[in-house]
């Protein structure tokens, strides 16, 4: 068979942009916020595991489309009256979830072998439903396409409401609202599933400005916005079955000494170590507490960088010890800190699942 990679083909690129969810808007309100504060953000990616670890002997693995399609996607708009004759289908927009949801899961060096179970597997009409499948079908299945598990998503369902904003007396903001919801579950061949079910809920907002109009940009059918936001939706839905990389933001704190200045110089030009033993040493030699309290959180993110969770763990409660030894419970600062503590603490339990995980990567 050829590499599991080449099973899953990369789609067509689209002009749709996705705008920000509340937790981008918040972050760059926070950032932009701290600009004159002696806080520097940075942001680090984290190996996180899977929700789902699967059994040591799994190596192969089957995505089904066992969801029946919508045969008319609920669509209203501000801008248009829809005829009641629209019918726009999902049966695409299910494929693509598969196909994308296959092909993320292809890259990650967990299985030997990811296949795509070719068409609907449902035929049926009753597309609100997510009725799991029996323990013979699952048998079948694995049996069949040579498989050790069946992830199967049993249903995926769609609205769309769409808005036209003016931006200026020539252009145009098209937005669309596409709420979506869904269940997927993975099935073994003795007729178990993973403990828990894996619902989708999101809310996917596609946004296309016009350049001077709509003339030489087509605006999408709404069967194309479906296979977009399914393929969207998929690129957040497979890292319940295989580790993956995680952005997130950290920070560390600069002032105006030279030894700080000498520090953060190393922090911005990535080269951490050097930086530790900056802080390391302004730590000892430091007398007041704020100065300690930010060089502790500074020390925090350096051995988190380096691998050290429990050190960055014990860095940071020391951190917010001195924050919340001198400051209000509610200041912002010691709300900060108190999650970065937090942050460290998932991290550390996560570790301990992804250990596992890692151990059953192929040799």
């Amino acid at each position: 068979m050829q590499n599991r990679r080449d099973s899953f083909r990369q789609g067509q690129s689209s002009p749709l942009r996705f705008a920000p969810g509340v937790f981008g808007l918040c972050m760059a309100c926070c950032m932009w916020a701290v600009a004159c504060t002696p806080v520097r953000y940075v942001g680090i990616e984290t190996y996180a595991p899977a929700s789902i670890t699967f059994p040591r002997n799994v190596k192969k693995i089957l995505i089904l489309n066992h969801a029946a399609a919508q045969p008319k996607v609920p669509f209203s708009s501000a801008v248009r009256t829809a005829p009641d004759s629209l019918g726009i289908a999902s049966d695409s927009a299910l494929v693509d979830f598969c196909r994308t949801t296959g092909r993320l899961i292809a890259e990650s060096p967990r299985f030997e072998d990811v296949r795509l179970y070719e068409g609907p597997y449902r035929t049926d009409p009753a597309f609100s439903s997510d009725a799991p499948l029996t323990g013979s079908e699952i048998r079948r299945l694995c049996g069949e396409h040579d498989v050790q598990a069946v992830i199967s998503l049993d249903r995926l369902l769609f609205s769309i409401h769409e808005d036209v904003w003016k931006i200026s007396a020539i252009d145009e903001l098209h937005e669309w609202q596409i709420r979506v919801s869904g269940v997927m579950r993975t099935c073994f061949p003795d007729g178990n599933t993973a403990p828990n079910a894996i619902y989708l809920l999101d809310t996917v907002i596609p946004q296309l400005t016009s350049n001077n109009g709509w003339a030489d940009l087509p605006v999408p059918t709404p069967e194309q916005l479906l296979r977009e936001v399914a393929a969207h939706v998929a690129t957040k839905a497979y890292v319940h079955f295989v580790p993956y990389w995680r952005e997130d933001t950290r920070w560390y704190y600069v002032s105006s000494g030279s030894r700080w200045k000498e520090a953060s110089a190393f922090a911005a030009a990535e080269r951490w170590e050097r930086a530790v033993a900056v802080w390391e040493a302004l730590y000892e030699k430091s007398v007041s507490w704020k100065a300690k309290a930010r060089l502790a959180s500074n020390l925090a993110l350096g051995a988190e960088l380096g691998g050290r969770l429990t050190a960055a763990w014990q860095w940071a409660t020391l951190a917010h010890q001195y924050f919340a030894a001198h400051l209000d419970a509610d200041d912002a600062t010691v709300r900060l800190q108190k999650a970065y503590v937090e942050a460290l603490e998932q991290r550390m339990e996560e570790d301990k699942i992804l250990q596992r995980q890692m151990e059953q990567f192929p040799r």
